[in-house]
């Protein structure tokens, strides 16, 4: 059991460490050795856990979403809510979350397959809007497979484009600023999926 523990801390050291490291470096900016001597860790010790830096990414960007939890909630779309509203707390505070964001949106890296994290956040919607359309809280019209598929690529886009915002050195772009704009987003778009009963209660306002 100590020895289980003891690996698992080594693992989440690694991947604190490598999230600074990609976060101040970028990808392709980012060796190893940053992360070892970030970590604090020998060699071994890494490759015991991580093949390669790209293993180590991947880790990385399957973790920030999983980071984000909310709570069960009776309407599934405050669910959806909830976690637009931590994911940019996040961007401004944890620096998995804003590795992530600077992983998903770089440039110019030709080594790091950036769709696996779209495809884990669009699975993640898609699975609740389903959820919300089991629950009657989506307009017939939204309620397919194929349409479902869509708004959830849609948000996780927007998403993405609230990262980026994040990740802009803007006094415009304070924690404050984005919950404003992922608000204003979620005023725009979610009277266009939700059912008319539900939307006074999804509280798209954080704090709320």
């Amino acid at each position: 059991m100590r020895e289980q523990e003891r690996s698992k801390r080594t693992k989440s050291r690694i991947i604190e460490a490598a999230a600074q490291v990609f976060f101040e470096h970028g990808y392709d900016g980012a060796t190893i050795d940053h992360i070892l001597t970030a970590a604090g860790v020998t060699k071994g010790a890494l490759y015991h856990h991580y093949r390669s830096k790209q293993e180590i990414a991947d880790a990385l960007l399957q973790q920030h979403v999983g980071d984000i939890a909310v709570e069960p909630q009776d309407i599934k779309l405050r669910e959806l809510v909830l976690k637009g509203q931590r994911l940019v707390a996040g961007l401004q505070s944890d620096p998995v979350q804003r590795a992530a964001a600077r992983l998903t949106l770089e440039e110019g890296s030709n080594q790091l397959d950036r769709k696996q994290a779209m495809a884990l956040w669009t699975e993640y919607v898609e699975a609740l809007l389903i959820e919300a359309g089991r629950r009657h809280e989506l307009l017939p019209a939204v309620n397919t497979p194929e349409r479902l598929h869509q708004v959830a690529e849609m948000y996780v886009g927007a998403f993405a484009g609230i990262q980026l915002l994040a990740d802009v050195s803007s006094e415009r772009h304070t924690r404050a600023g984005l919950q404003h704009q992922l608000a204003v987003f979620f005023e725009h778009t979610l009277p266009t999926i939700a059912a008319p009963h539900v939307l006074p209660r999804l509280r798209l306002r954080a704090g709320e």
